[in-house]
């Protein structure tokens, strides 16, 4: 039995007043790393209008289209979709529905981020496990939502709105009981429960804002069966739906949505309207979030009132037997993903590979990287950092812990292991703090793209002067724009300019315009790389490359065949792909166009550090130093000769 309506209702003020004082920081970083993509907000149920509330936060804070869409909608695609990026909404995280959208964004590895309001859901350990997803969770303090989830989806649009920096949020902590009790008095006095009882059905017309209320209440009415409901907007109104109104007996009750920015486009719609046809007006703020905010708490004291003209309680409904087994069925089982493709070849060809001419010379190339690997005498391993052994999006969190002991075992038994990061003092302090005292002597890295290059049991990090030819580039950069569409600051060490992003929309132009400088200036041998969070710009002196070269010399093995390099980000643009283009390069995310190296060569889904993690797991101790599995590589190599799906 869910909780009584008028108890979540009369919680309302206090969700509001939790979702306004919670830590969003992590929720924000999580959503900055989407802002260069399009987002697919999923949600079933009440989800779903946040779903639709968040996809158009992002267009409008972005400019990037995007839409909401339910589980069993994002699983009829059988392809994934380019410059895309999954968000998963689910307060509870336990729905089948939902875990199945995590594993179709796992299988298609696309970016995705889950916003769970409980830590351990079902949905975030699904998530967490398998790479499929960022989890940015809450402790909702009200603890089992009720049927309806009213206090979770206001919870998770005010979360969301914060984190997205939108202003003005504040305005919403002065919805009161009173505010509640005033609000609902208007719906009353309009005369909602006695239109509704003689038409039967609600047609919601909305306007440049309550499309969200009208689209929750669609939802509402729909789930707790209190009675029919359309939604457009005034024009599609205008477009034939006009009709319904020639029978004025059998048409329907209309709400109206409007603020006083669209006041005339609303009266002037009305004003045609057959006189008696039932209407109410409901007046919204002219702020657009607020708005939405505003016109969902409207649909919960909407539901509300007719629940109780027909003497019944939506937050307690009774639900049949067969609405339960309906709601089990495994949707997962009944849509399987019908896809032949091999994936390492279409992360390399980031196509259909059907429709590539000559797929046979890939198969062929990636075979023979694999013949490679499988007789490498592996010494050392030279590893990019974030994103590959920590999620970019808990970078501030450091060296995931599920790696420690792998590392530990390799470097214990004489296997170097280096790290080409653009890191400085945080890695070094971090790694201290969390690896064994007796494999540091084992560990090396390559400070800021290489400009400083020490052990880990250096007493001490000294952090590198910027080449002070980076003062002209940054000048520049601030001249131009550049620095402020990307809302960072630049910060240079030694031989390497980091610009950390908080808009990835802004990067491609960013990256276009630091070429033109660099080209223009004849600055011969710079180059421009992206991480997953930060443009890098490097002078000649540096770069991963000379990582590798200096890992392998202490390791006394040949950089080229008996250095294993893993990294995530060994695109063109990638700063991994100096490490991965030569040599035996691993990718656990993005690889290069080339046929020779860097191949991603994880199952399909592992991504990230569940993906270095299968790689570190399949090192196996030969005489001579590691070497990946034979399990592994037989698999591999079995199912490239035969063309098989590799999942």
């Amino acid at each position: 039995m869910g909780k009584k309506f008028s108890d979540e209702i009369d919680y309302i003020p206090d969700a509001i007043a939790w979702a306004l004082d919670e830590d969003v920081r992590f929720l924000t970083r999580s959503l900055a790393a989407l802002s260069g993509r399009n987002l697919i907000g999923i949600g079933s149920g009440g989800s779903s209008t946040a779903a639709a509330f968040i996809a158009t936060l992002h267009e409008s804070c972005f400019g990037l289209l995007s839409r909401s869409t339910t589980p069993g909608e994002f699983l009829a695609h059988q392809r994934p979709m380019e410059n895309a990026s999954g968000l998963l909404i689910s307060a509870e995280g336990k729905n089948l529905d939902i875990l199945a959208a995590a594993d179709r964004i796992a299988s298609f590895e696309l970016p995705g981020l889950a916003i769970v309001l409980r830590p351990n859901t079902p949905l975030a350990t699904k998530c967490r496990e398998t790479g499929a997803a960022t989890v940015a969770s809450f402790q909702m303090p009200w603890g089992k939502d009720g049927y309806l989830a009213t206090n979770s989806l206001i919870a998770t649009m005010i979360l969301v709105t914060r984190a997205y920096g939108i202003k003005g949020i504040e305005k919403i902590r002065e919805v009161d009981r009173n505010w509640l009790m005033e609000r609902r008095a208007n719906l009353v006095d309009q005369g909602l429960s006695e239109h509704m009882a003689s038409r039967k059905s609600l047609a919601v017309l909305y306007g440049t804002v309550g499309r969200i209320g009208a689209i929750d209440i669609e939802s509402k009415l729909a789930e707790s069966a209190l009675g029919g409901c359309e939604l457009t907007d005034y024009r599609q109104f205008a477009h034939g739906r006009h009709l319904q109104l020639a029978e004025v007996r059998s048409a329907p009750c209309f709400l109206a949505f409007h603020s006083a920015n669209d006041k005339a486009l609303c009266d002037s719609t009305l004003e045609l309207f057959p006189r008696e046809v039932p209407i109410i007006k409901v007046e919204l703020p002219n702020d657009p979030i607020l708005a939405s905010l505003v016109s969902v708490i409207d649909a919960i004291l909407i539901t509300d009132i007719l629940g109780q003209h027909q003497q019944r309680d939506p937050g307690q409904p009774v639900v049949s037997s067969f609405g339960r087994n309906i709601h089990a069925l495994d949707v997962k089982k009944l849509l399987p993903l019908a896809d032949s493709e091999q994936i390492s070849l279409r992360r390399k060809l980031r196509c259909n590979v059907d429709q590539v001419y000559r797929t046979a010379a890939w198969t062929t190339a990636a075979i023979e990287f694999c013949e490679r690997l499988r007789n490498a005498n592996i010494k050392a391993l030279a590893c990019d950092f974030d994103g590959t052994f920590c999620d970019t999006d808990l970078r501030y969190e450091g060296l995931d812990e599920r790696l420690i002991s792998s590392i530990e075992d390799l470097a214990r038994n004489g296997t170097i292991i280096g790290f080409a990061s653009g890191r400085g003092d945080s890695l070094y302090d971090d790694l201290r703090k969390k690896l064994s005292s007796d494999t540091w002597s084992k560990i090396i890295i390559g400070y800021y793209s290489g400009s400083v290059i020490a052990s880990l049991d250096s007493e001490k990090f000294e952090e590198p002067a910027g080449d002070p030819r980076f003062d002209d580039l940054e000048q520049w950069l601030k001249d131009v724009g550049i620095v402020a569409n990307l809302e960072t600051t630049p910060k240079n060490r030694g031989g390497q300019m980091s610009l950390r992003m908080q808009n990835f929309g802004a990067k491609h132009r960013a990256v276009a315009g630091i070429r033109h400088w660099i080209q223009r200036g004849n600055h011969n041998g710079w180059r421009v790389f992206c991480s997953g969070h930060s443009i890098d710009v490097i002078t000649e002196n540096v770069g991963k490359e000379n990582v590798v070269r200096a890992i392998a010399h202490y390791a006394n093995a040949d950089p080229m065949t008996e250095t294993l390099r893993i990294g995530d980000s060994g695109d063109l643009d990638g700063n991994d792909f100096e490490l991965l283009d030569s040599g035996l390069g691993l990718s656990v995310d993005s690889v290069s166009p080339f046929p020779g190296t860097c191949w991603n060569l994880l199952p399909r889904g592992y991504k990230g550090v569940t993906g270095t993690l299968l790689y570190m797991n399949s090192l196996q101790r030969t005489d001579q130093g590691r070497c990946l599995s034979s399990t592994l590589m037989d698999g591999l190599s079995e199912t490239l000769r035969k063309g098989g799906k590799q999942l």
